[in-house]
């Protein structure tokens, strides 16, 4: 239709890109500027004068991304959805929502159904989309039907209790039927498939995966999140934007109920209903409430203002008047998803920014404007002449590889000029009384110097009508920014005046991208948030050290950055309350941290103020000598190599490459029960894993028998210790030092693992807790260290969602032991002994809240040839049952049982053969045998463990209790009764 222009100063008019359309003529084809997925718009105007707001049309962008065939793939490899650091010595679990209660994080069904589905629907659907484009050459469908088919049939499987729960109706009636119908698909007649453009059949099987997530009863977990290292943490840490005001310039769809709520004011036009504002809004300020979107700031405020009209165009008057009046109202970040298309940044800004009643605004306000969806390179130079000292941001879209956006504009090398002249500007600080020349304006002459990209393709928005759906296009790389930037100034306040600041913030955080350094394609690169919410150099922090147990007179004092790297990761930091208070000068102003230094320390706070425990992992990753290295959201980029950081939560770091392979470095401080008492460690582990989850390899030191053979709800490390568990046992005597594992899918539901395992254990560590006369003890120290070594291989066998049924075979070699008992003698079990054991174990849901599981092994032990002390059909048993219950009396809360008999030698002798008279009438000597029997089964043991955690008052409050019991009092060296507890809260 023709546009026609309201009457303005200026005669330009902006332009939304969902409804706006413009003459198409033969030489000039209608272009795309962006909307939801599925719905195509577009405009153009000769004369440059109107304006979008920025919404992504999702076609496949004229072939350049290829969902799910190896070009996009949102589900795998980039999304490590309800990823958790499970720390069972402590029974607290940090997962992907925060720090849980014990065992929530892997035992939650709903976790684990989306962790199948993904599994499931990838490798799938990747199949399905070949096999499809495949067909349109051929015209035969048939295989692509039988392929849906079995798509359908695994969903079906996975989710049809949710759904028959939630609408009382069976899978294919409530889900499938809908939806093919929708699709006017008919799996029976496969000419229906045909015919379909390449955006047609990507949107097709996103569409199903959405669908179907629709009955997670959880928030959307997006591939946004991952690539600019957000988690919802992040933002509890941050206070979650709450003392911030957001100013959104752009339509605003009232029937969004949720993001309603957060808007305090509203203005410009009414009744011009489009989804674009709230879409926008809904990445902002969604909140976190297990329904639809996760907004990164869900308690920030907005103030909104539409300046479209019903022709869907706006003047620039009209954006003016917007900025103006939600500056009013306390916005200290106006997100701007709008400009002009061909222009990057059109110089029109300059004329917005000068008008008086908006330049009052440039020191405390930080504007964030959309680069625009026609893949256009700014080539002309920006005119800002009396504007350049307002803080602005612009930001292009990436795709899930971390690409420029084949329709996202670029800065190019265009210049920013003053009066003619590319070059620095100084800007008065009147807190100082002096000019200062910004690094945020440090050769600010050039676009690309104000210019970063975030995520901006296919990302899931709120639909405007209380729904969900997925766009694309710069529009929404923007508010991802935006949050960010309210995170900052809700944990700093005070930066809301310093605006410049936190756009030095923002653009030197960034995860670098393209040619090193900055760049006409990627500016600073990608938005980083968990980077941005952290110390830009850990190098030029002041620190001063605190005890929260001690009063005495260290506390307080400033400790150098150089001294603490010299000094590296002290062990008693790991059971300590100890923390760094540090301070970051920026060009105007400085900020604070609270860095803990033991996990002990999570979610608590100091004066209101809560320990940043996302920054737990970075800290110690600088002080252990690591701090050339980058995560970056798309792969791993070290200065040089590193193993692991020293961590006590189990996680280090995850990246990833383009290609799809996936890296992990963990490290975590631990303490062991064993039969000679409490012994402290550490443990650390490099992981690789193949595209598509095929194959894993990892390999590290520590607790070898979680890492090889830990799954499903048995997690613990007392699981597998032969003193406490019944989990395959014998892969607990052989857990301590150095392991090894692999791990590859033969099917879909068939995964067969291997591993190795050592443990050498110091011969005073067996004396840690037993008296011992001086002469018993040199006689030990003569046989050496205690060393074993398992082999284990384990078949993963899933039917379902419900069912794992696991089958383990482990070998163990100890030199001069049997099940980690010695001799006083050295050649008594000559060159040691070797124990092989069968284990069956499963794991099975019963509804959406119980887990039961249990475990059986079986175990032979046999001694080498040339020992003094021959075994003689030796056989163990162990085993262990239990449940695991979440929303016991409430919906944070968590209950985990298990009733186990630890490692029971059930039958077996021991053959001694010596020198004697064997006739005592001649006085003949040779070999004598003697036998006698080593079980004893009055002192079999059964042991119950109980784990209680609750998250109470939004997850300020965290309360978990553990308890152990000895059902019968065999052994004096084992306590019938344990009882232990933490509670935490914070105000």
């Amino acid at each position: 239709m023709a546009q026609t222009a309201a009457e303005t100063g200026d005669g330009t008019r902006v332009q939304a890109a969902e409804q706006a359309t413009a003459q198409a003529t033969e030489d000039r084809p209608v272009t795309a500027m962006g909307g939801p997925v599925g719905s195509y718009s577009s405009s153009v105007d000769p004369m440059r004068g109107l304006i979008r707001a920025f919404e992504g049309n999702l076609d496949p962008f004229m072939g350049r991304i290829r969902a799910f065939e190896g070009g996009i793939d949102p589900l795998y490899g980039r999304i490590r959805a309800f990823e958790g650091d499970i720390d069972p010595y402590r029974g607290l679990i940090r997962a992907f929502w925060g720090n849980l209660s014990p065992v929530a994080g892997e035992l939650d069904p709903k976790m684990g159904r989306i962790r199948a589905f993904t599994d499931s629907f990838v490798p799938s659907s990747s199949q399905i989309a070949a096999a499809w484009t495949l067909a349109e050459q051929t015209r035969d469908y048939t295989q692509v039907a039988s392929l849906l088919n079995g798509m359908l049939a695994t969903s079906q499987t996975q989710w049809q209790a949710q759904v028959l729960q939630s609408t009382n109706k069976d899978f294919q009636t409530a889900v499938q039927q809908p939806f093919l119908n929708k699709w006017k698909v008919q799996l029976n007649d496969p000419k229906t498939l045909a015919g379909w453009d390449l955006f047609d059949r990507q949107y097709f099987l996103l569409d199903w995966y959405d669908t179907v997530m629709n009955y997670s009863g959880m928030d959307r977990y997006d591939h946004w999140m991952n690539a600019v290292k957000w988690t919802p943490t992040i933002t509890q840490a941050q206070g979650g934007g709450s003392d911030a005001v957001i100013g959104l310039v752009d339509f605003f769809a009232d029937n969004d109920p949720d993001v309603r709520s957060k808007v305090v004011y509203k203005g410009g036009y009414e009744g011009v209903n489009n989804a674009h504002g709230a879409a926008v809004g809904s990445l902002i300020v969604a909140s976190h409430d297990g329904r639809g979107v996760m907004g990164i700031a869900p308690r920030a405020k907005v103030a909104a203002f539409n300046p479209f009209d019903s022709t869907l165009t706006a003047s620039w008057a009209d954006v003016r008047a917007g900025i103006e009046h939600v500056g009013k109202k306390g916005a200290s970040v106006i997100n701007l998803s709008l400009g002009v298309e061909g222009f990057t940044l059109p110089s029109e800004w300059r004329d917005v920014f000068t008008q008086s009643s908006i330049s009052t605004f440039k020191d405390k306000t930080i504007y964030v404007i959309a680069a625009g969806n026609d893949g256009s390179v700014q080539t002309s130079n920006i005119d800002m002449t009396g504007a350049l000292d307002s803080t602005f941001l612009v930001v292009g879209s990436v795709d899930p590889l971390g690409r420029i956006s084949a329709f996202s504009n670029r800065p190019g090398t265009a210049c920013i000029t003053v009066s003619g002249k590319c070059e620095n500007t100084a800007v008065y600080n009147a807190k100082n009384d002096k000019f200062i020349t910004s690094d945020y304006l440090k050769e600010s002459g050039l676009l690309m110097n104000r210019f970063l990209v975030a995520p901006g393709e296919m990302l899931l928005v709120s639909d405007g009508a209380g729904g969900v759906t997925r766009m694309s296009g710069t529009s929404f790389a923007a508010p991802l920014v935006s949050g960010a930037i309210a995170l900052i100034q809700d944990r700093w306040p005070w930066l809301k005046k310093y605006p410049r600041d936190v756009a030095k913030i923002i653009l030197e955080s960034a995860q670098d991208l393209g040619a090193p350094g900055v760049d006409p394609v990627y500016g600073h690169g990608l938005l980083d948030i968990q980077a941005a919410q952290s110390a830009l150099d850990f190098n030029k922090l002041k620190y001063y050290s605190f005890d929260g147990a001690s009063k005495n007179k260290k506390n307080g004092k400033e400790v150098n950055a150089k001294s603490l790297l010299a000094r590296g990761v002290q062990a008693s930091w790991a059971g300590s309350t100890a923390y760094f208070t540090a301070f970051e000068e920026l060009d105007e102003s400085e900020r604070d941290f609270l860095i803990p230094l033991s996990t002990r320390l999570f979610d608590q706070s100091v004066n209101g103020q809560a320990f940043q425990t996302y920054m737990y992992d970075l800290f110690m990753s600088w002080v252990s000598g690591d701090a050339g290295i980058r995560e970056g959201g798309y792969g791993l980029m070290p200065s040089k190599p590193r193993f692991a950081s020293l961590t006590d939560n189990g996680k280090a770091g995850i990246g990833e490459s383009g290609n799809g392979w996936s890296y992990a470095m963990k490290g975590r401080f631990m303490t062991r029960e064993t039969r000679f008492g409490l012994q402290p460690g550490f443990a650390s582990s490099f992981e690789i894993t193949a595209p598509e989850g095929v194959a894993s390899f990892a390999a590290g030191s520590g607790d070898g028998a979680l890492s090889i053979a830990g799954n499903g709800a048995m997690q613990l490390s007392s699981d597998f210790n032969p003193l406490t568990g019944g989990n395959d046992p014998l892969l607990g005597f052989a857990s301590g030092d150095a392991h090894m594992a692999a791990r590859v899918k033969v099917a879909p539901n068939l995964r067969i693992n291997f591993g190795v395992t050592n443990n050498r254990r110091d011969i005073e560590d067996d004396f840690r807790n037993t008296p011992a006369s001086s002469d018993l003890f040199q006689q030990q120290r003569l046989l050496g260290d205690y060393n074993a070594t398992a082999l284990n291989v384990r078949f993963e066998r899933s039917f379902g969602l419900r069912t794992n049924v696991n089958i383990a075979l482990t070998q163990l070699h100890e030199a001069r032991a049997m099940l980690g008992v010695r001799s006083l003698s050295s050649d008594d079990f000559g060159n040691g002994t070797v124990s092989r054991s069968a284990t069956l174990s499963s794991d099975t849901m019963i509804g959406d809240t119980l887990q039961v599981f249990g475990s059986a092994t079986v175990a032979r032990t046999s001694s080498d040839r040339n020992a003094s002390f021959r075994l003689a059909k030796m056989t163990s048993t162990a085993w262990q049952v239990g449940f695991a219950k979440s929303n016991l009396l409430g919906s944070n809360d968590n209950l985990r049982f298990t009733v186990a008999q630890p490692l029971q030698v059930e039958a077996g002798q021991v053959e001694f053969t010596s020198i004697g008279v064997v006739d005592r009438e001649t006085g003949e000597r040779g070999a004598i045998t003697q036998r006698f029997d080593i079980a004893d089964p009055a002192r079999r043991r059964i042991r119950a463990e109980a784990h209680y955690g609750a998250s109470m008052a939004d997850g300020k409050t965290n309360l978990a209790i553990f308890s152990s019991m000895e059902t019968r009092n065999v052994r004096q060296d084992i306590a019938r009764w344990t009882v232990g507890g933490q509670f935490r809260t914070r105000f």
